[in-house]
């Protein structure tokens, strides 16, 4: 991993959850079909409390963390069918198409953000990839990035598609999702005419309505706000 976690206290499981993306930053533009990269969500149930979990001190830990068959397999899901259950510890889903996180997640009102690049399949090395923003939920892994409005009929993405180009960190304020990009924002899908010329005027931000999620408290550091 290339990048920080962000981290929350679940709302329904009332649990520490930690959340990561993978992807090689260095070759962003790199299609390499041999690597797998993934959305993470793994859950600490021993928070605030320590326990060994990777057998160092425990010659048999109750549970291996760092087996991802530990935790359910929610690539298809946007139904929460796949959520985990008590005996999982987590949630992870796949990228596809040589997809990679570009930052570190944001976690805000019970559902996570993850900023990412699909590198461009033109011939043409100073071609663009796009720029996708996938929503999910926190504690399931439920992929609820339709809430975040309708894709172009040319971008066939699970998640949603903001223009060409990188992404920085996500920032979430006042219902509505900020990024720069560096590259093109996609303008095109505002109906409002005026913050459609707002948008084309700011190419380098992109500003999105957020979705309607549910949790009690988050933070961005590994520190709880009693």
């Amino acid at each position: 991993m290339y990048h920080s976690m962000d981290a929350s206290i679940g709302k329904t499981t009332n649990a520490l959850w930690l959340f990561a993306g993978t992807g090689d930053y260095e070759r962003i533009a790199t299609r390499d079909a041999g690597t797998q990269n993934l959305l993470l969500g793994i859950k600490d149930e021993n928070y605030p409390y320590f326990k060994d979990v990777d057998g160092t001190t425990e010659p048999t830990p109750a549970r291996d963390i760092t087996d991802i068959t530990k935790c359910k397999d929610v690539t298809k899901d946007n139904t929460g069918a796949s959520c985990p259950q008590k005996a999982d510890s987590g949630w992870y889903a796949t990228l596809s198409n040589s997809q990679k996180v570009t930052a570190e997640p944001t976690v805000s009102r019970g559902l996570v953000y993850f900023p990412i690049y699909q590198p461009s399949v033109s011939a043409n090395s100073c071609s663009l990839g796009d720029a996708i923003i996938c929503g999910l939920n926190d504690e399931c892994g439920t992929n609820v990035s339709a809430d975040l409005g309708a894709n172009p009929g040319s971008k066939n993405y699970k998640c949603k598609y903001v223009g060409q180009g990188v992404l920085s960190k996500i920032v979430t304020f006042s219902g509505k999702i900020f990024a720069n990009i560096a590259g093109q924002a996609d303008c095109d899908a505002i109906k409002d005419k005026k913050k459609k010329e707002e948008c084309k005027k700011k190419t380098d931000l992109v500003q999105i309505d957020a979705a309607v999620g549910n949790i009690s408290t988050y933070r961005s550091s590994w520190r709880h706000n009693y």
